[in-house]
């Protein structure tokens, strides 16, 4: 005869019949809901164990409907539960009705359901949590999207100019690339590489010109034209359409 193994014994099924035993004697020991003064004991223990199995069956069922919904999965795993609990509460409440007749010979007029509804809940959502706890897994967070990368960038840049930015400089289909350690020609339009910066390094100043925030040493005017100098030594103009987002982007260094 084969032996149970531990594992066996702590899989999610055993978890949730653990859960359940232990309801079912809490609720036959309480007599809530007047179950305590109308039942004898044996009555009331058979009576709250047969309620906890058929809402563990509702429950396990309404989990296996649910479970495959984008929406759901997406849901922290106690709003999960909560969810599971209320749904499964609408065929439980009727079970409760059904069972009320039987044992005590009183039925349930509409006007009662709603009141019965939420007292068959305070339990379902117990039940439920019993039910769903060991098979419902956290909710993994959305990977984050991918932005721009400097790396993206540096990899076509040669190693010897270092990753020093100080500003870049449109040619035609290229790029001049300026760092502290001198400057290079890559194959890149300025459109591209500024889409692939991180906007926190720099802004573009000029239809032709980028450059790295943290390398600017000021702002001047030199008659109708307004200059950039960075930390380098390069003076770079600045475009009559880029001049707002060039303060924007100065004031955001200075915040």
């Amino acid at each position: 005869m084969p032996s149970i193994s531990l594992r066996t014994w702590t899989s999610p099924i055993f978890t949730s019949f653990y859960g359940l035993i232990a309801l079912g004697v809490f609720l036959g020991f309480a007599g809530p809901f007047g179950s305590f003064q109308s039942l004898a004991s044996p009555q009331r223990y058979a009576y709250w164990f047969s309620l906890v199995a058929a809402g563990y069956g509702l429950a396990i069922a309404t989990l296996q409907i649910l479970r495959p919904a984008a929406p759901f999965a997406r849901l922290p795993k106690f709003a999960a539960i909560v969810v599971l609990g209320l749904i499964s509460t609408l065929p439980m409440m009727f079970v409760v009705a059904w069972t009320l007749t039987l044992v005590f010979g009183r039925s349930t007029p509409p006007s009662e359901l709603v009141s019965l509804y939420f007292s068959v809940a305070t339990v379902q959502l117990v039940i439920a949590g019993i039910a769903a706890w060991p098979f419902l897994r956290p909710a993994r967070p959305a990977p984050p999207e991918a932005g721009p990368s400097a790396d993206q960038f540096f990899e076509r840049v040669p190693d010897r100019l270092g990753r020093d930015l100080l500003a870049l400089e449109a040619q035609d289909h290229y790029v001049m690339v300026h760092t502290r350690r001198g400057s290079a020609l890559i194959h890149m339009r300025l459109s591209e590489a500024v889409q692939i910066l991180p906007p926190q390094l720099g802004f573009q100043a000029h239809r032709r010109w980028w450059v790295a925030r943290d390398e600017v040493a000021g702002l001047r005017r030199d008659g109708h034209q307004t200059l950039i100098d960075l930390t380098g030594g390069l003076t770079v103009p600045v475009g009559r359409t880029f001049l707002a987002a060039v303060r924007s982007g100065l004031d955001a260094r200075s915040a």
